[in-house]
């Protein structure tokens, strides 16, 4: 990445976003292994996350010890990660909750109100996590310590209102202005596994949670500017992980499925273009606005500033690799999953996202780790960028 030609005393904030992708969100933890190894003591001033990537987020941001030591309680984390420890595994809940499905929708509404609220009810992963991040009803008390520390500057997460159609991004900082955009806003506050639990909630197969009067799914939904948080917390470097495989033209022409696609192909390309899409379609636009920004004179800028971004994706597909661990998968969790038509798919998309099974996450780290070594020249380009003039504040505007 180049930086920009401005020079100042101090280099311009860095900023770590995560993307979503469900379960392969593992990959971006081995990619924090690799950065820890080299540099153990790194600080990173702004977190944001959304979706899966909203855990591993908010337990860097609130981890008391430094970077290394937080990385690989992150890692074991999600080592120690099962499929029961995600989900309430019973076969007969999940049956009757498909049953129940099924008839709401055939009924035409006669049977009133569903009280069917998602396919699985995820109340092992709120205990899971409740332990680790030391909070169960109240906030995180580990982001206020490291925000009064001066070790953070501010970490955001976002969540998807279905009672508005609005992209909430909650943020919890000092020195920050929050900021408002048609159909999305900032919202002050100290995070709680609420906000979490929230943003992590897949459409359908999680349940939405309530907070305050409205109630919050998936950040990924409606957050059409994924990298707009960091910048307008005042990021002047970015590094982006996201969990898409980026297939060369002559892969991405090969078809996927042989005759008309089942349920996992239509889901999974909607899984896709919700929550992997739009990160590489805002990285884009970052990079279109600051090669215009480098054409025109700082003093001519009015007030918007150049932030330099590199993206990590993986190297292989993640969905194709999940075909691999399927049959890992718990009894009632495999005929689900096959009776959406995974094995008629080469990319089992579907799969990958809610496949959190030691082996396939344990694959999933080693894979992040690889390809963050062999990206490593470009990581220290960003890490060690030079500094600016003028060090971009968080209420400064930003071309978002």
């Amino acid at each position: 990445m180049t930086s920009s030609p401005d020079v100042t005393d101090s280099p311009a904030p860095l900023a770590l976003v995560m993307g979503g992708g469900g379960a392969r969100a593992a990959y971006q933890v081995g990619f924090l292994r690799a950065l820890a190894r080299r540099h153990p003591t790194l600080e990173i001033p702004i977190i944001t996350g959304v979706s899966a990537g909203a855990i591993n987020a908010v337990y860097l941001a609130a981890h008391p010890g430094p970077f290394r030591a937080a990385v690989e309680e992150l890692t074991e984390l999600w080592l120690s990660l099962t499929m029961d420890r995600v989900f309430d595994l019973d076969p007969r809940r999940l049956t009757l909750n498909t049953l129940r499905w099924g008839l709401q929708l055939v009924s035409g509404g006669l049977l009133g109100e569903s009280r069917i609220r998602s396919l699985m009810d995820v109340s092992p992963l709120r205990e899971y996590l409740a332990g680790p991040l030391e909070a169960d009803e109240g906030p995180i008390p580990g982001i206020k310590a490291n925000l009064e520390a001066g070790r953070l500057r501010a970490v955001a997460i976002s969540t998807s209102s279905y009672t508005t159609g609005r992209s909430i991004t909650w943020v919890q900082g000092s020195g920050i202005r929050p900021w408002a955009r048609p159909k999305r806003r900032a919202v002050m506050a100290p995070l709680t596994l609420d906000h979490i639990m929230a943003s992590t909630a897949l459409p359908l197969f999680f349940p939405a949670v309530k907070i305050g009067e409205e109630w919050y799914g998936d950040g990924g939904i409606r957050l059409s500017a994924p990298l707009s948080p960091a910048v307008h917390l005042g990021a002047g470097r970015i590094l982006a992980l996201s969990t898409r495989f980026e297939p060369t033209s002559r892969e991405a022409a090969l078809p996927l499925t042989r005759g008309y696609p089942p349920p996992a192909q239509v889901i999974g390309s909607l899984l896709n273009a919700v929550f992997l899409d739009l990160l590489d379609q805002d990285a884009w636009r970052v990079e279109k606005i600051n090669r215009l920004l480098r054409r025109i004179p700082p003093e001519e800028r009015d007030g918007l500033r150049i932030v330099d971004m590199l993206t990590l994706r993986p190297s292989r597909d993640l969905a194709q690799l999940a075909s691999d661990f399927e049959a890992d998968l718990p009894t009632s969790m495999r005929y689900l999953i096959r009776g959406l038509g995974t094995r008629q798919t080469e990319s089992p998309d579907v799969l990958s996202f809610l496949l959190f099974e030691p082996g396939y996450l344990a694959r999933l780290v080693e894979m992040g780790e690889r390809d963050a070594d062999a990206r490593m020249g470009e990581i220290e380009t960003v890490l060690t960028d030079e500094p600016q003039r003028e060090i971009p504040d968080a209420r400064s505007p930003a071309p978002r």
